[in-house]
C-alpha cells in the first residue's frame, strides 16, 4: 500500500486549524508533519494506522501523532464526518520552551497498547467531547482575540486528557525549579540517545544521585527514563526508514541498538510491525526512497519533540 505526504499548509504565527471532513471512499493512507485530533461527528467506519485499526463512532475521539501513516475509511453507504484540529508541535511547545509545555505533547506519544481511539461511552470521551465543540467555536470567531480561546481551549483538552489518563502533568519541586534544574538532562538525553545512555550518565550532568534524577525525570515528562529514550529512537527509526534507502541493521545502529534482534523485538512490540514490514507497507507502490512520501526530513513525531524542547533505569 502506498503512502503519501499530505501537506497542508498552516499560518507561520499560528499553526492551528479546525476544521470539518468528510472522509472520500478513495482516501489514501497519508501521513503529515502537524499533529491530529479527530472526533466523529456522524456515522461509522475504520482508522487504520498501518496494519491496526480502530473502528469509528460517533463521538469517538482519536489523538493522532505525525509520526505514523493512517487514514479513516466510511463503512459502505455511509456518510463518515469528523472534526479535526491541526497543529504543528510547535504551537504548545516551541523550541526553548517550559518542560512544563512540552508535556502538552505526551497524549501523542504512542504507548505501544495498539489504540489511538478514545471511545465515546468512556467518561473521558464525555469530558474532551464538549471542550472540542469550544475549540471548534473559538476557531470560528472572526476576532483576533478568539486565539486566545483556542490555545486555552487546546491545553485544556490535553490537560484533561493527561489527568485522567494518570500522565501526572510536571510538578513544582520544593528544591528547586524542576525545569530549570532539568535542562541539562534533558538537552542531554536529546543529544545522546542514539547513544549507549544510562541513568547515571544523565545523573551526572546535574550531579545528582540517579533516583533523584529519576523522579524528576518522571515529573518533568510523565514517563520513565528506559521507556522515553525508546519511543525516541523508535521514532528516529520510522524517520529512517520512510525517508532513506538505509539498511536495517545500520538504522539500528544509528539509533542507538548495538543488538539488532533487540532492536526488531523493540519495534515490533510497539508498532506490531518488523522494521522491513513497515518499511514495504508505507513505501510508494514505485519503490525507491519516499522522498515525496512517508515523514518530511527534518520534521519527527511529538515523542521526538518533547526530547528537543529542553529530558533523562537504563537504555539498551
Amino acid at each position: 500500500m502506498g503512502v503519501f505526504f499530505w501537506r497542508y499548509n498552516l499560518e507561520p504565527e499560528f499553526p492551528l486549524r479546525v476544521l470539518e471532513y468528510e472522509a472520500a471512499p478513495d482516501d489514501l493512507m497519508h501521513s503529515h508533519d502537524y499533529l491530529e485530533v479527530a472526533l466523529c461527528l456522524e456515522g461509522t467506519g475504520r482508522f487504520k494506522f498501518g496494519q491496526r485499526e480502530d473502528r469509528i463512532e460517533p463521538g469517538d475521539v482519536f489523538l493522532i501523532d505525525n509520526c505514523e501513516a493512517h487514514v479513516a475509511v466510511a463503512d459502505p453507504d455511509v456518510r463518515l464526518r469528523l472534526l479535526l484540529a491541526l497543529f504543528l508541535p510547535e504551537f504548545l511547545a516551541a523550541p526553548g520552551c517550559r518542560p512544563f509545555d512540552s508535556a502538552y505533547l505526551t497524549p501523542f506519544m504512542d504507548d505501544g497498547d495498539g489504540t489511538r481511539r478514545i471511545r465515546h461511552d468512556s467518561a473521558l470521551a464525555q469530558e474532551l467531547v464538549p471542550i472540542l465543540f469550544e475549540l471548534k467555536t473559538a476557531a470560528e470567531g472572526g476576532n483576533v482575540s478568539d486565539r486566545y480561546l483556542v490555545d486555552a481551549n487546546l491545553r485544556r483538552f490535553l490537560g484533561v486528557v493527561i489527568k485522567r489518563r494518570g500522565q501526572d502533568g510536571p510538578r513544582s519541586d520544593s528544591a528547586a525549579d524542576v525545569q530549570q534544574q532539568m535542562s541539562p538532562a534533558l538537552a542531554y538525553v536529546a543529544d545522546h540517545f542514539r547513544e549507549t545512555i544510562t541513568l547515571e550518565q544523565v545523573a551526572e550532568t546535574l550531579h545528582l544521585s540517579a533516583s533523584r534524577v529519576r523522579h524528576l525525570f518522571k515529573a518533568v515528562t510523565t514517563v520513565g527514563f528506559k521507556e522515553y529514550v525508546t519511543k525516541l529512537r523508535l521514532a528516529e527509526a520510522k524517520r529512517l526508514l520512510l525517508n532513506t534507502d538505509i539498511n536495517i541493521c545500520e538504522i539500528a545502529s544509528i539509533v542507538g541498538y548495538t543488538n539488532v534482534y533487540q532492536f526488531y523485538k523493540v519495534f515490533n512490540r510497539y508498532t506490531r510491525m518488523s522494521p522491513a514490514d513497515y518499511r514495504h507497507y508505507y513505501m510508494s507502490s514505485s519503490g525507491g526512497t519516499s522522498s515525496g512520501s512517508g515523514l518530511p526530513v527534518g520534521r519527527t513525531g511529538a515523542g521526538r519533540y518533547v526530547a528537543l524542547m529542553a529530558t533523562a533505569e537504563e537504555a539498551s
